[in-house]
């Protein structure tokens, strides 16, 4: 079964619009399935702890700031 790679963002962060394009081309290139979440609309456990946007996770693990940018770089 592939990945999942879930994209939190909000429609306010401007970071987020411009990073959105990246780890959607990640996720089709590693061949994961890609999910874009509006935490805006988004009232599940997960969107309400979110610390910060875009938060990204790789099936069930929350990448930190250091993993992001290693998989955007690789």
């Amino acid at each position: 079964m592939a990945k999942t790679l879930r994209y939190y963002w909000h429609p306010d962060c401007g970071g987020c619009e411009e990073l959105k394009p990246a780890f959607k081309e990640v996720a089709e290139l590693k061949g994961w399935n890609y999910k874009e979440i509006n935490v805006e609309n988004c009232k599940s456990k997960i969107c309400n702890g979110l610390d910060y946007v875009p938060t990204v996770y790789v099936g069930d693990k929350k990448l930190d700031f250091k993993e992001m940018e290693k998989l955007l770089n690789e």
